[in-house]
């Protein structure tokens, strides 16, 4: 728990420092005075001045602000504060100045993406393998098109594949498509051409079928499976692959006889798999043993890769959004402070690099939902500032005070809703 908080208080911590750093220092470079520089909201309980700045650290920690002479149109000022106010400056630079706190965000992600993949990321062991077909799934995409195991995958659209990291890579960037994949088998080569469909495309690397971890409470603990066994065969049929394992259990709900080796000896386990309403098909709540390796990457290599996975969590992020919207994605799968906690926590534990990757994942998601057009917002000031240019003077204060208010409501509705998300969760009624 201590762990978890203090890895909340250094992640939110920065994120909002870097945040509303961007916003003090620009409105510095645009001449405006800043009155307050605060990390949390509420009564402060630490603060210094420093000549027309007070800075200070405040009780509640989730977010923070600038306060800077002017921010009101409406603000009465003496002659001489009119030069460094907010709202007498060009459109331009309150627009500079708005933005450059989710600016920082996003700038802070874009650098902490390649120094992950600098330090080292801990990627499959397979993917550095020869790209030998380990297993293909019957009847799928990859079994129609007469892929079969020990195949030798040689390219895919013309594109070379010396690894299984490059087949997983030219795959990705071949959606909605077909793949025309050339194939070594033995001394013979020949293609293969896989039709696009929906469906995954059935073609897996070679992997023992190792359990790496039991769920508490599955079936495959309660008859006795351990982390670390080795499934041989079920109901008499050899199982020389993860994905058959997966196969051979997903679509039979009756008793399943399993032959196990655990050390130098054999053992016979009988399981009934259970129907997962999530997944919707039957488990016995077995995970993989992935094999793992760290990998480290070149400045240039990691740069590469690190904007790649910013875009890829980006579209995510949008994807869910839309999937909120129609429905598509429950609400209830929204997370909230204790949430964070405990991730933030979980990320400190499992080391540097994990709680590196979780700060630069929410701090470009802070800084894209930032750039919302919903009041009280930075996207939100944007938004006023947009129609201000369109019409060729300032919304009326009036309008935007309602408009920031309900924005405020509407922020501490969705607090409150995912607080209470965190709360079933803990108590276990989620």
């Amino acid at each position: 728990m201590i762990i978890s908080i203090l890895a909340l208080i250094v992640v939110l911590g920065v994120l909002i420092f870097i945040h509303e750093l961007g916003h003090f220092v620009v409105a510095k470079l645009c001449g405006v005075g800043v009155e307050k520089f605060s990390l949390g909201f509420g009564p402060r309980i630490f603060w210094f001045t420093r000549r027309e700045t007070e800075y200070r650290i405040s009780l509640l920690p989730f977010g923070g602000y600038v306060k800077m002479v002017g921010e009101s149109a409406d603000e009465e000022l003496p002659e001489e504060d009119k030069l460094k106010s907010f709202s007498h400056k060009p459109i331009s630079r309150r627009v500079a100045i708005v933005a450059a706190g989710s600016f920082m965000n996003i700038v802070l992600a874009l650098v902490l993406f390649p120094l992950i993949f600098m330090v080292g990321i801990y990627v499959p062991a397979h993917l550095d393998k020869p790209p030998v077909v380990g297993y293909v799934t019957p009847d799928g995409p990859a079994h129609r098109a007469g892929i079969e195991k020990g195949d030798m995958i040689v390219s895919v659209n013309g594109r070379p594949v010396g690894k299984w990291e490059d087949l997983v890579i030219t795959v990705a960037l071949e959606p909605e498509r077909d793949m025309v994949f050339k194939l070594r088998r033995g001394t013979e080569s020949f293609d293969a051409t896989v039709i696009d469909t929906d469906e995954p495309l059935g073609l897996y690397a070679p992997m023992s079928a190792i359990v790496g971890e039991v769920s508490e409470g599955a079936p495959a603990e309660e008859a006795g499976l351990k982390a670390g066994d080795r499934v041989m065969a079920i109901d008499g049929r050899e199982i020389d692959h993860w994905a058959a394992l997966r196969d051979a259990i997903k679509d039979s709900p009756e008793e399943m006889d399993f032959l196990v080796e655990r050390g130098e000896i054999l053992y016979h386990f009988n399981i009934k798999p259970r129907f997962d309403e999530t997944d919707e098909h039957y488990l016995i709540g077995i995970l993989y043993k992935q094999e793992m390796t760290l990998k480290r990457y070149g400045f240039f290599e990691a740069v590469k890769n690190g904007f790649n996975r910013a875009a890829s969590v980006s579209v995510l992020l949008f994807k869910v959004v839309k999937g909120l919207i129609v429905g598509q994605y429950s609400i209830k799968a929204l997370g909230g402070p204790v949430m964070i906690a405990q991730v933030a926590g979980q990320a400190a534990q499992s080391g540097l690099v994990v709680f590196l990757s979780l700060m630069a994942f929410l701090s470009l998601q802070l800084g894209i939902i930032n750039l919302f057009p919903i009041p009280v917002l930075d996207g939100g000031h944007l938004m006023f500032f947009a129609i201000e240019f369109v019409r060729g003077r300032p919304v009326n204060e009036r309008i935007i005070t309602v408009a920031q208010q309900i924005g405020v409501a509407m922020l501490i509705a969705l607090m409150l809703l995912v607080t209470w998300n965190d709360i079933m969760r803990v108590l276990g009624w989620a």
